[in-house]
């Protein structure tokens, strides 16, 4: 990550530089094994964290119900394959704009893009599958949306 300057010295200004971008693009993700650091979690609206065992307990449970759904968790987790994004509105519709969750889905397909969902800019949820989808919203630009997509 350092930069050498001119004559193959080291340029303290560039590195602090360099170090200064990287930080800004970089998210710590923590791991939760004990469910009750959920709580103290949620309470200080830190968002940036995994309940692992909570996640391989809800993938069992789905596998166990429908064994084919293991093919369809092991397509979105694998290293190569289709992923879910979430998607700024601006990509989908203007400012304001009146369409249905089926128009956006539309415009999503266009995209390459499968869309599962949304989440309202002033809610605390997204909404996956959602109910109603030929209805017509107003939807604002700072909503986002859910899509499954190739691997970047």
């Amino acid at each position: 990550m350092a930069s050498q300057a001119h004559g193959g010295s080291f340029s303290k200004g560039s590195w602090i530089g360099e170090m200064k971008q990287a930080s800004d693009k970089t998210v710590i993700i923590s791991e939760i094994l004990d469910p009750r650091t959920k709580n103290l979690l949620s309470m200080s609206k830190i968002s940036d964290y995994v309940l692992s065992n909570e996640l391989v307990s809800m993938a069992l449970a789905m596998v166990a119900e429908d064994r084919q759904i293991n093919s369809v968790l092991e397509e979105l987790f694998a290293e190569q394959g289709n992923e879910m994004h979430i998607r700024q509105a601006d990509l989908y519709l203007h400012e304001s704009e009146k369409l249905s969750f089926y128009e956006i889905m539309l415009r999503a397909r266009q995209r390459r893009e499968i869309l599962i969902g949304y989440r309202l800019a002033n809610a605390e949820r997204a909404v996956i599958n959602p109910p109603a989808k030929s209805d017509k919203w107003k939807w604002s630009l700072k909503d986002v949306f859910v899509v499954i997509t190739e691997k970047e």
